[in-house]
């Protein structure tokens, strides 16, 4: 019977998506979140470092694209002209094109960017300086290099003003690249309900992103920088009406990409490692079909840290890969 749902919940997704569509754009299928590298305030203060080897392994097990969470504000001059450390952005150069050598694609974005968060319109120039000395440096790149123009918005920066700084952000990255595919989520933490707010320019390259826990209690079940998530450490997943509820959330998602004709992809879904096994295999199966039916990209967070598919102490990846790469 679950076979039989997803073939046809497939062919309703290519019928859905036969509409209005924008150019497509690379095509991110099967990706891995770089996550705890170079989003840290510094690579390796969180417990792993990016290895040129770490991107031929990846690339080798069927995954097309990679995520790289990068913390640019930490390594950015905090007045005009708010140059980035040049050693910094060497050390990205070099990741970038281990991951381009390897025939991977890739997804830069600026993440981590609290400041932004508190006072969007006092740092607005600072977040701007910053898309405009990597878009200039990365102009040269090719295609299958794309820009996330900022990871899970909230707090102060609600949804008018983050649709405006990123219209004016799209602008401006457009200057120097103007065909670069550019990846925009809405606000509430890229949120799946704060799709429908965002107000995205009419551009062939440009696709839209959400972020997908739920339920929270259990993906995030025990995990020490969530206030107060011990108390659901033993929460397991798997009945009918679970499944039942991540099925509606990606009818909604792909709804709204058949109604507006951005195409989608999920940047970020994961369960902590706190969460039993059986459970995190079957609830990352579940949105990965999920949103391959419904002809969604998705992007497992993480590669090798708490929500992670490989163990560097044993050098190997763990059963979460079959729940990815079947």
């Amino acid at each position: 019977m679950r076979n039989i749902w997803f073939v046809a919940l497939a062919m309703w997704a290519l019928m859905m998506h036969g509409g209005q569509a924008y150019a497509t754009p690379p095509v991110v299928h099967n990706c891995i979140n770089m996550g705890n590298m170079l989003e840290a305030p510094n690579e390796g203060e969180w417990g792993t470092v990016v290895e040129e080897r770490y991107f031929g392994m990846i690339a080798e097990v069927g995954f097309d694209t990679v995520r790289i969470p990068i913390h640019w504000s930490g390594h950015a001059d905090a007045t005009a002209p708010y140059t980035i450390d040049p050693v910094f952005l060497a050390r990205v150069d070099e990741v970038i094109e281990w991951a381009l050598d390897a025939n991977l694609q890739v997804i830069v974005n600026v993440h981590h960017y609290y400041e932004m968060m508190e006072t969007p319109l006092t740092e607005w120039d600072r977040y701007s300086s910053i898309w405009d000395q990597l878009a200039t440096h990365y102009a040269d790149y090719p295609p299958s290099l794309m820009f996330e123009l900022l990871n899970e918005p909230y707090n102060e920066l609600d949804v008018l003003l983050w649709n405006e700084i990123a219209n004016d952000t799209i602008q401006l990255i457009r200057q120097s690249n103007p065909e670069r595919t550019l990846i925009v989520g809405g606000v509430e933490w890229n949120g799946l309900n704060a799709l429908w707010g965002l107000n995205l320019p009419s551009d062939q390259n440009v696709m839209a992103t959400f972020h997908y826990y739920l339920p929270f209690e259990f993906t995030h079940q025990g995990a020490e920088w969530v206030g107060n998530m011990d108390g659901y450490l033993g929460t397991t997943w798997g009945t009918e009406p679970e499944v039942a509820n991540i099925q509606a959330d990606f009818r909604e998602a792909a709804a709204w990409s058949q109604s507006t004709g951005y195409p989608l992809v999920l940047t970020e879904f994961g369960a902590y490692s706190k969460a039993d096994l059986p459970s995190r295999l079957a609830w990352t199966t579940t949105v990965r079909e999920t949103a391959h039916a419904m002809g969604l990209g998705s992007c497992y967070w993480e590669f090798n840290a708490g929500f992670g598919i490989y163990d560097n102490a044993t050098q190997s990846f763990n059963e979460l890969l079959t729940a990815l790469i079947p």
